[in-house]
C-alpha cells in the first residue's frame, strides 16, 4: 500500500491542500480542502507569517481527520527559473557535475543565493552529429524561499517530502492528459496564467503570464451595475451567470447597457488573451510542422462561465476542460467535477518533484553518505587484515599481497590525480570567462531579451516603428489603436520590469488609420537603464 502525503499550494488568497498517495502510478486522491490564506501573508512564493498559515494548514487537516505528517508543497513564484540544456549520455553520478557547469551560462544571478536542482526530460536521444545526448531541465529558486517552507513544515509539525515547482507540477499531471499530437494547456489562477505546450513526456515550451482571471473580477467589483460587494462574490458571479462576451472588442450597434458593461469586463482581459496568442504565434514560428491540436483548459478560473469560448475565438484553437483525469484516482468519498480542477497543481506534485533541498541539509546528507562509505571501508579493511594475520607464515603470499596493496594505491592516487587536474583546469576556464565575460557585458547584449519582455506586456495592436538605443536610454517610437487608458496601465506595467526606470510616454498624437479608419495613437515610449547589467539579463529571460 503506498505511503501518503499532503500536498500544500499557498497562494495569494488561498491554500490548497490534498491528501493523496505519494505514489507515482496511479496514486489515489482522499480528499481536498481550501482555506482562506492570511491577508499579506503570501508575496509572490514568500510567506510573511509562516506561525499564523501554519496554525490554519493544522487546524484544517485535524478538522478533516488528515494525520499523515509526510508534506509536499508546491510553490507558484515568478522567482523560480527553469531553462533548458542538452549533456552528453553519462554515468549518473556525473550528472549533477555536468549540470552545475552550466548553471553559471543559464542563470545571470548569485549563484551562492540560489537553490539549483534538475530534471531529466525524456529518453536520450541521437543529436545532430549522432552523439547520445540527454535533455535536462534545471530549475533554480531563491534559497531563503526553501528556507521558508521548511521552517513552514516544522511549524506544522510535519516532514518536508519535497519542494515542488508549480510549474513542473501542472506539466506532470497534464502531460498524462495527453493522447497524440501536441496540446496546450493554460492554467487560469486568480493573478497569473502558466501555459504548457508538450507532447508525450516533452515539455516544448512554457511560460507564465502575469495576468489571471483577476482581469475580469476587478472590474466586475468596481462596476456599480453588477452590486457585487467584493471579490469573492464577483468570483461567484463569473462562475454562475454569462458576463463574458465571446470576442474581444465586441460589437454593441444597439447600445445596451447590459451588454456595455459585459464587453468592459471582457476587454479587461486582452492582456491575459494577447499574451496567450503571442505564445501560440510564437511556438508556431519554431515548431511549424507540430501544430497545436487542442488547448486543455484548468484552474480556478476554468470555471467562468464563457472562457473557453472566448479564448477560442481569439486564438483560433480548439478549448475544452477536463472531463477526468488521467494517471489518478479518486477515492469513492471524492466526485470528480469542475471545482476540483482548482486542485490540478497539487495533484501533480507527487509524479516527479523537483526537490529543491536547502544547502545545509544537502552538505549533511553528503557527510553521511561519506561517513558510510568510511565504516564500509574501514569494514572491509579489518577482513582484509584478518586474512593477511592468517597468511603471515606464508612469506611469499604476504609479499604478495603488500605488492596487490601498493599497487591498489597508486592506481587509487593516479584516478584522484586525474579528477583534480580536471577540476583545476574548470576553475580555470571559469575564471577567465568570468574575466572575459566583465569586459564584454553590456546593455546591449541583453537589448533583445528586455525587447521581448516588453513586447509580452503589451496589447496585440502594439507596432513598433523605429527604436534609438544607447547603454544609458532607449526611445521607442510606436503606433497602437488601444484607448489613452490603455497607454497609461501600460506604462505602469513597463515600470515593474527589473533595470529599467522613468517609463514615460510622451508626444502623443491622434490620427485615422487609413484601412479600418480607426483612430491610432503615434508616440514615443522613453526610459533609462537602472546600471546592473545582470539584472537586465535576469528580467529579459
Amino acid at each position: 500500500m503506498a505511503k501518503k502525503v499532503v500536498v500544500v499550494r499557498v497562494g495569494s488568497r488561498t491554500t490548497h491542500i490534498v491528501h493523496m498517495d505519494n505514489a507515482m502510478n496511479n496514486p489515489t486522491i482522499y480528499g481536498c480542502v481550501r482555506i482562506p490564506t492570511p491577508e499579506h501573508a503570501f508575496v509572490d512564493g514568500m510567506i510573511s507569517d509562516v506561525v499564523e498559515v501554519a496554525r490554519r494548514i493544522k487546524t484544517a487537516c485535524q478538522e478533516k481527520g488528515i494525520h499523515t505528517k509526510d508534506v509536499i508543497f508546491t510553490i507558484a513564484s515568478s522567482k523560480i527559473a527553469s531553462r533548458e540544456t542538452t549533456i552528453p549520455v553519462v554515468n549518473k553520478t556525473k550528472i549533477s557535475q555536468l549540470v552545475m557547469s552550466q548553471v553559471s551560462d543559464l542563470f545571470p544571478v548569485d549563484s551562492d543565493s540560489y537553490i539549483f536542482s534538475y530534471l531529466l526530460q525524456g529518453a536520450p536521444r541521437q543529436d545532430k552529429d549522432a552523439s547520445q545526448v540527454q535533455d535536462v531541465r534545471i530549475f533554480a529558486i531563491p534559497s531563503d524561499m526553501v528556507d521558508c517552507y521548511y521552517t513552514l513544515a516544522n511549524t506544522i509539525g510535519m516532514n518536508v517530502v519535497a519542494l515542488e515547482a508549480d510549474g513542473n507540477s501542472i506539466f506532470e499531471i497534464m502531460r498524462r492528459q495527453v493522447t497524440e499530437g501536441v496540446i496546450m494547456s493554460v492554467q487560469l489562477n486568480r493573478e497569473s496564467t502558466l501555459v504548457n505546450i508538450m507532447t508525450g513526456e516533452n515539455l516544448l515550451l512554457q511560460r507564465t503570464i502575469p495576468y489571471g482571471i483577476n482581469a475580469f473580477a476587478e472590474v466586475v467589483v468596481h462596476e456599480p451595475a453588477f452590486q457585487v460587494r467584493d471579490i469573492e462574490e464577483a468570483y461567484r458571479m463569473l462562475n454562475t451567470q454569462r458576463v463574458l462576451v465571446g470576442h474581444l472588442s465586441e460589437e454593441n450597434p444597439t447600445g445596451d447597457f447590459s451588454l456595455e458593461k459585459r464587453i468592459e469586463v471582457t476587454d479587461n482581459g486582452e492582456y491575459m488573451i494577447s499574451n496567450i496568442f503571442r505564445i501560440v504565434e510564437y511556438y508556431n514560428s519554431k515548431f511549424k510542422a507540430q501544430p497545436i491540436k487542442e488547448i486543455i483548459c484548468a484552474g480556478i478560473g476554468c470555471a467562468v462561465v464563457g472562457i473557453h469560448e472566448l479564448i477560442a475565438n481569439e486564438v483560433g484553437i480548439p478549448v475544452s476542460k477536463p472531463e477526468k483525469l488521467v494517471g489518478i484516482r479518486f477515492n469513492r468519498k471524492v466526485s470528480m467535477d469542475a471545482a476540483l480542477l482548482q486542485y490540478i497543481n497539487c495533484f501533480g506534485a507527487v509524479f516527479k518533484p523537483v526537490r529543491f533541498i536547502p544547502r545545509e541539509i544537502a552538505r549533511k546528507e553528503a557527510k553521511k553518505g561519506a561517513l558510510t562509505g568510511a565504516i564500509l571501508i574501514f569494514i572491509g579493511l579489518f577482513l582484509l587484515s584478518g586474512v593477511l594475520a592468517g597468511l603471515s607464515v606464508f612469506q611469499v603470499l604476504m609479499a604478495t599481497e603488500e605488492r596487490d596493496i601498493a599497487r591498489e594505491r597508486h592506481d587509487a592516487m593516479a584516478s584522484v590525480q586525474t579528477e583534480f587536474t580536471e577540476l583545476t583546469q574548470i576553475v580555470t576556464d571559469y575564471g577567465m570567462y568570468k574575466m572575459v565575460k566583465a569586459g564584454i557585458d553590456t546593455h546591449g547584449n541583453h537589448f533583445h531579451a528586455l525587447l521581448d519582455r516588453i513586447s509580452d506586456l503589451c496589447p496585440k495592436s502594439f507596432k513598433i516603428q523605429s527604436i534609438v538605443a544607447d547603454e544609458m536610454k532607449v526611445t521607442i517610437s510606436a503606433v497602437s489603436v488601444d484607448r489613452l487608458s490603455s497607454l497609461s496601465k501600460l506604462q505602469m506595467q513597463l515600470n515593474k520590469i527589473e533595470n529599467i526606470q522613468n517609463v514615460t510616454i510622451a508626444q502623443i498624437s491622434e490620427s485615422t488609420e487609413a484601412l479600418t479608419k480607426k483612430k491610432q495613437y503615434v508616440y514615443t515610449l522613453e526610459f533609462s537603464y537602472i546600471s546592473s547589467i545582470l539584472a537586465t539579463a535576469e528580467g529579459g529571460q
